[in-house]
């Protein structure tokens, strides 16, 4: 466009006097603004011959935003009506009554404006059609067209835009990169927005420098890449958190995942203190099928811990999500190793015997399965460095957990019977994913069917709901139960990028938020049982 349209664009909040212009208030406000936005005009540039009037006798002109909607038509509402003595009229004859709009969302400064096509004759972002009733990302430098891709009018300028995310172009051109969402030991996560679908997804940022030490490892291995990338990609699971793409780089390798709306599971049960029992079997039967899930497709995990499982909504009954599974692969075994025993929680014993070395199977999955299950029942952790007894690292390896009488007393024998066989230090003893789901407490027919209502995306009313105090007699309840389960079988849910969550920041539940357990405690081993 040139940069004489664009040459003051810092100075925005010493210069918005000369922004007034034809649309503005007549009296100058005694206060700045916050200008978010400008729009250039084309008139000093050859691509506004097509629109504007007297070309050679306007100077350079620009047009703050400050409000949080704008737009532009013939209609004399519009925030910038179209007027023969500014446009030629051969142009304003094919504009709409409303044009288009642009709006922001200003309670977060990071939000990108979206603009919509309101027209029937086109308004074109760098040349491509919106299409009207569509709408997409206005980025900076993006110059707006009306009619016709050759009608420039404006060129936008976002002045809230982060100058600090650099990304490769590629990932530009597609994505507008928002706020950080949360930073993990594998890297940063982002907000983004698809340009063209105005979608929001995570993109996990693994900077190459900070984990490969100089050493060669996967990172650099463009055809081992590749191969992870084909592998995730591929994966399709209403429980498991959709890869969109990967995007690599001689810096850092570029994930973008669907984004959950619903939070962690740590916020979850922080927020909680702990979970109805009811409720951790229906999102726990959901963390066993995506775990197996990823056995079956030869992919561990690792790195299960509530803030690695997201809930698709804020609904007590949610779609349960599992993330970061395969990074290893990405950030080299060592470096992964590293990180990811940095505060070793949820931790199998036969990981931390291994000191590093990939010496293990899937079943250190189950074990950190079963410590999830056991802070989401009771609220508290079953191995901590603040229990003084013995290090975090013995309790592990002797699978010496925290049993606390008065917070488990509640807790029916099934459900203590299953984590004590999932935290079994033995590995040939330990229970598998498969026993877990055929166990006594799993065999809730009221849960199996919600969960199948969840998985299948099936909207059901109230009247479908399956409780314990439901008055409906065993038949009644058994007649319901395969009417469900047959209108699920013609509805399911298309495992499409539909989904939508919110990438974490890992915290730890701290001991301190149960006061009493010291004092009502006693330690139990989970090695002795079968």
């Amino acid at each position: 466009m040139g940069d004489d349209l664009i040459q003051d664009t810092e100075n925005t909040q010493t210069q918005t006097q000369n922004s007034q212009v034809e649309w503005s208030q007549t009296n100058t406000p005694s206060f700045i603004p916050n200008i978010w936005g400008r729009l250039y005009s084309t008139k000093v540039s050859l691509s506004g011959k097509y629109c504007w009037k007297n070309i050679e006798s306007h100077k350079t002109e620009y047009y703050d935003l400050i409000q949080p909607e704008f737009s532009l038509g013939r209609a004399l509402t519009c925030t910038f009506p179209m007027t023969k003595e500014i446009i030629k009229e051969n142009i304003i004859k094919n504009v709409s009554k409303q044009q288009f709009i642009i709006k922001r969302d200003l309670d977060d400064s990071l939000n990108p404006a979206i603009i919509t096509d309101l027209s029937h004759n086109g308004t074109f972002i760098n040349g491509i059609r919106i299409g009207k009733g569509n709408s997409r990302v206005l980025d900076d430098n993006d110059v707006i067209s009306v009619t016709h891709a050759l009608v420039k009018i404006f060129l936008f300028k976002d002045l809230l835009k982060n100058e600090q995310d650099k990304v490769p172009k590629e990932i530009s051109q597609k994505y507008y990169i928002s706020r950080v969402l949360g930073q993990g030991a594998c890297g940063i996560v982002k907000l983004v927005y698809n340009k063209t679908t105005c979608s929001k997804h995570a993109m996990k940022v693994i900077k190459k420098s900070r984990l490969t030490n100089g050493q060669i490892n996967h990172l650099n291995d463009p055809a081992k890449i590749m191969n992870e990338i084909n592998i995730m990609t591929a994966l399709r699971h209403p429980c498991i958190i959709s890869t969109e793409e990967v995007f690599d780089s001689l810096e850092a390798v570029y994930i973008v995942l669907e984004l959950m709306q619903g939070g962690e599971l740590f916020d979850r049960i922080s927020k909680l203190g702990r979970l109805p029992e009811r409720l951790t079997k229906l999102l726990f039967r959901q963390m066993v099928l995506a775990v197996k899930y990823l056995h079956s497709q030869g992919i561990t995990h690792r790195d299960l811990k509530p803030e690695n499982v997201l809930l698709e909504s804020k609904d007590e009954e949610t779609l349960v999500k599992i993330t970061d599974f395969g990074l290893s692969k990405f950030v080299g075994e060592d470096s992964f190793m590293k990180t990811m025993c940095g505060t070793p929680l949820y931790l199998a014993p036969e990981v931390l015997r291994a000191n590093g070395l990939n010496s293990y199977g899937p079943e250190v999955d189950v074990w950190s399965l079963g410590v999830i299950l056991f802070v989401c029942l009771v609220g508290y952790l079953p191995f901590s460095s603040d229990y003084k007894e013995l290090s975090l690292r013995d309790q592990i390896l002797s699978g010496k957990y925290r049993f606390s009488h008065s917070h488990w007393r509640t807790i029916s024998l099934d459900a203590k019977l299953l984590m004590k066989k999932m935290l079994t230090v033995r590995v040939d003893r330990r229970i598998t994913l498969e026993q877990i789901l055929n166990h006594t407490w799993m065999q809730d027919p009221d849960v199996i069917v919600r969960t199948e209502r969840l998985l299948s995306g099936v909207p059901l009313g109230k009247e479908y709901y399956l409780t314990e105090s439901s008055s409906n007699s065993d038949e009644e309840n058994n007649n319901n139960k395969i009417a469900i389960l047959k209108l699920m079988a013609t509805g399911k849910r298309a495992l499409s990028d539909s989904f939508n969550s919110c990438e974490p920041i890992p915290k730890k539940l701290r001991v301190e938020n149960h006061p009493n357990i010291d004092d009502t405690s006693s330690t139990n081993s989970c090695g002795s049982h079968d």
